[in-house]
């Protein structure tokens, strides 16, 4: 076999694969979560991570990046198009005082059959692992 299809043949089955990294959120003493609004990002995505973070037993706020809370969250996600508009990838982040302590981050390449369903579903499992 020559070497470029032994490399295509081992990497081409894991181009399609979606990928969820995170880092778990350790330090939480407060109950509640400050989730700082991002505009860029689709509200519905915003509201479905607030659901989830809320079934982890949180209390929420949705504030402005100038509010002071002890534990914030910020939230960045993109969409992308085939066969329908699907989450391409989303990140999650966890402060506490400003200090990074979780991170939770999804990525869905287009060639991925798994890359549709229901976003929410795609939240909870992040939150799930982030949140303790």
């Amino acid at each position: 076999m020559k070497p470029i299809l032994i490399i295509a043949t081992l990497v081409l089955p894991l181009a399609g694969c979606v990928s969820m990294q995170v880092i778990k959120a350790t330090s939480i003493s407060d109950k509640t979560v400050c989730i700082v609004d991002n505009p860029a990002v689709r509200v519905e995505f915003r509201d479905a991570y607030e659901r989830q973070v809320q079934a982890k037993g949180y209390e929420t706020k949705i504030v402005d990046t100038n509010v002071a809370c002890p534990t914030t969250s910020t939230y960045t996600a993109s969409y992308g198009f085939h066969w329908g508009v699907y989450l391409a990838s989303a990140q999650l982040t966890i402060y506490r005082n400003g200090k990074e302590i979780g991170k939770a981050t999804y990525h869905a390449p287009y060639a991925s059959p798994e890359k549709h369903g229901r976003v929410e579903g795609k939240i909870e499992a992040l939150v799930t692992q982030l949140l303790p």
